[in-house]
């Protein structure tokens, strides 16, 4: 048990000195050196024990004055006077660096970075987005409205202290560079939203993303077919251009006001009164090789299969109730997001 106490201090101490800066940890070390170095020195020319020996090294350091432990000799007291100087020298240092930590906010930055970090570390099956404009906004509020973690890679400081302050995990930098994708867990992420205003550049980042992580999910937002031609030869899952959407959703609004109004319940996270799901059946999935109808969908979970994707890519539309499921099949499912969430989990096994 004590050990155990005596680790958990030590990891303490550990973490303490590790988010302060340079100076002082030279600091710290040099005075705790300086500890251990009269306690020695009190030990070795004067006998005493270590406890005697250690309570000389601070009275003296601090100069409260009370007194010698016991009776010093000569060497002990040119030994004394060399530790006195040393500590004056060593414990204005210490001094000066700690107060520039509190008042000038050292300390604080120090803990938020550590915060900070621990936080992008604990990231695991996340999504990324890198641009946080509008249309990156748009994507963080819907992605965060499906419970999901998010991550945003942006190069401008002003949208990156926005997303410090609301405490969402953000990295600053280039979206197309290696070691800024890394920080934000592209080796964990679950996908990849490329949002940035540049078609030219998004491109960039769909092509370093695609390098570091072949099997990664990519959507990545273009101006123009000239672009999402070479963004799909960069590695982009898929190609968005807001402008043919929005002209497509425009067009489907007048043509099919209705239809349009229920794609925009099913399908936006933020509306939740019904859900457009996505669930995936596995090898060990109970519903594995049996028929839509023995899962009797609409009697007992209240939900719709409007289509099926298969592992060859072959989507069957409004399924009948004796197609077989297959592992690696896709059941896209309509329904209120807890009948959704409750079926994925009869599916999942869990």
């Amino acid at each position: 048990m004590a050990i155990k106490k005596a680790w958990g201090l030590l990891r303490g101490v550990f973490s303490l000195v590790s988010m302060l800066q340079r100076p002082m940890v030279i600091a710290v070390v040099a005075l705790s050196g300086m500890l251990a170095v009269g306690t020695a020195g009190y030990v070795a020319i004067e006998g005493w024990r270590p406890l005697d020996a250690i309570w000389m090294v601070l009275i003296t350091l601090t100069t409260i004055g009370l007194g010698e432990v016991h009776p010093l000799s000569d060497a002990g007291r040119i030994f004394t006077m060399a530790l006195i100087v040393s500590g004056l020298t060593i414990g204005g240092y210490t001094m000066k660096q700690l107060t520039e930590h509190i008042v000038e906010g050292k300390m604080a930055l120090a803990f938020t970075l550590r915060r900070r970090r621990r936080l992008m570390e604990s990231l695991n099956d996340h999504f990324i987005v890198v641009g946080y404009g509008r249309l990156g906004q748009t994507i963080v509020e819907e992605l965060q409205a499906s419970g999901v973690a998010v991550c945003v890679v942006e190069r401008e400081a002003a949208p990156v202290a926005l997303l410090e302050a609301r405490g969402l995990p953000v990295v600053h930098g280039d979206g197309s560079s290696d070691e800024v994708l890394r920080r934000a867990g592209i080796g964990r992420a679950r996908g990849l939203a490329v949002a940035v205003s540049s078609s030219a550049e998004a491109v960039y980042v769909t092509l370093s993303a695609r390098e570091l992580q072949p099997e990664l999910n990519i959507v990545t937002r273009v101006a123009d077919s000239g672009h999402a031609l070479k963004a799909k030869r960069a590695g982009a899952t898929s190609v968005v251009s807001p402008h043919t959407m929005g002209g497509w959703r425009i067009a489907h609004g007048l043509v099919r006001p209705h239809a349009s109004s229920f794609l925009d319940l099913a399908t936006l996270a933020s509306l939740a009164e019904f859900l457009l799901g996505e669930i995936a059946v596995t090898d060990t999935s109970p519903v594995a090789h049996k028929t839509i109808g023995d899962m009797r969908l609409g009697d007992e979970h209240h939900v719709l299969i409007v289509a099926i994707r298969r592992a060859d890519g072959a989507m069957i539309a409004t399924p009948s109730s004796k197609e077989i499921l297959s592992p690696s099949d896709v059941l896209i499912a309509i329904g209120a997001p807890k009948n959704v969430q409750a079926l994925e989990c009869i599916v999942r096994g869990v």
